[in-house]
């Protein structure tokens, strides 16, 4: 059942665009969204992993707003030693089926989960009250030339010109049981039930493999399953 009490606000450290009930999806292989399932675990990769390189070189030159107890400097010195090695989410707020995301972000045998930003975050099963270690960064992308800006937001937010067409929306997760910055990534325990709207199937699995894969995660996950509208011979 999804779960539609929390306020954004009370929660995210920073949310720079205001709307929390917009769409959004993640183009995964199959494999990657049957292991979220089973495991009840969302995998946040480390934003040094990513391919745009100005994105794994990158440090914040100003700072968050204060936030409790923490002064500027401690604020400028957690968010430098950490931001490259932040568990990141990164998602697209097109909500017309791409066959370029298709080809980009799954393989022959691939999903789209289609949720919203409230969803995906009421989701997630960690401590995300004020007083809580656990902080959310999350935001639409920019796209420009970030690495010479001087703007926190910029810094977090701006990717190259040529990743435009991904229209991406981000989640930075800063929590405290991370600690192991050498991993590829940090495993997110989540109530699939409350993040998942539906899913579509991707448009290069034979159609008689994807009514027996839609009728399985159907009855065993009790997840809306469609097929897609991509028509390919």
């Amino acid at each position: 059942m999804k779960d539609d009490t929390k306020n954004l606000n009370t929660y995210l450290y920073r949310y720079k665009d205001g709307n929390e009930n917009f769409f959004i999806c993640q183009y995964m292989r199959l494999d990657y969204f049957i292991k979220m399932l089973e495991n009840q675990h969302y995998y946040a990769k480390r934003r040094r992993i990513f391919n745009d390189a100005h994105e794994t070189q990158r440090k914040l030159l100003h700072t968050f707003n204060s936030v409790g107890n923490k002064t500027e400097e401690k604020e400028r010195e957690y968010a430098n030693s950490n931001i490259v090695n932040c568990p990141t989410a990164c998602w697209t707020k097109n909500s017309q089926e791409s066959y370029f995301m298709w080809k980009s972000y799954a393989t022959e045998m691939g999903v789209c989960i289609r949720s919203n930003v409230h969803d995906f975050i009421a989701s997630l099963k960690i401590d995300l009250n004020d007083d809580s270690e656990n902080k959310i960064v999350c935001g639409s992308m920019d796209y420009g030339n970030h690495f010479f800006s001087l703007e926190e937001e910029k810094q977090l937010f701006d990717k190259d010109i040529e990743f435009a067409d991904e229209n991406e929306f981000r989640f930075y997760f800063m929590l405290a049981s991370d600690t192991d910055k050498t991993t590829s990534g940090f495993s997110i325990p989540i109530n699939p039930e409350v993040l998942i709207d539906d899913i579509l199937l991707s448009p290069f699995i034979d159609n008689d493999a994807a009514r027996s894969i839609s009728q399985i995660i159907k009855q065993k996950y009790n997840i809306n399953v469609k097929q897609s509208r991509i028509k390919l011979q």
